[in-house]
């Protein structure tokens, strides 16, 4: 969306989906059930990983104008660059998928970098801009928010069914 405009530009389907989490949380205390809902959210949030390496590789112009920032050649190579990170989420993600209770390491890795990405997009929702940043004109801030509870979301999920 060239526009800057968003069918939710303030993430409430992800506020929907964390509440949905914790609420899932409280109900599903079967072992088996929770390990089953700890594999499918680290699948989902797996392809979520693997949808944002296919934008951010291999159509960066499009990616960046949907998300409201305007494309600038000069860092065509650095998106490129995190969606091989955001594949890197994602076979991380997928593996640990099959064996979560092995996997608790990557798990709280994820979690703990989802947490912190997830507060810089909070606090420039904020206003609050570090190290010589400052918002873009063509970027509403609720995306900022969105894009802080997009991250927060499954944190929330794995931490809640965390091994």
């Amino acid at each position: 969306m060239t526009n800057g405009k968003s069918s939710n530009p303030n993430g409430v389907v992800w506020v929907l989906l964390a509440a949905a989490l914790v609420a899932a949380n409280w109900l599903v205390t079967d072992p088996d059930a929770r390990l089953l809902v700890l594999r499918v959210l680290l699948g989902a949030t797996a392809a979520g990983e693997l949808l944002a390496f296919v934008s951010n590789s291999l159509r960066p112009r499009q990616f960046a104008e949907r998300c409201g920032r305007p494309y600038d050649p000069a860092y065509h190579g650095v998106m490129q660059d995190f969606g091989f990170y955001n594949l890197g989420f994602a076979l991380l993600l997928g593996v640990s998928a099959f064996d979560p209770a092995r996997a608790t390491i990557p798990i709280g890795v994820v979690i703990a970098i989802y947490v912190v990405h997830a507060g810089a997009h909070l606090l420039r929702y904020l206003g609050v801009y570090f190290g010589g940043g400052h918002a873009i004109p063509t970027r509403p801030r609720g995306f900022e928010l969105r894009d802080g509870l997009q991250l927060l979301a499954p944190a929330v999920g794995l931490a809640l069914f965390f091994p």
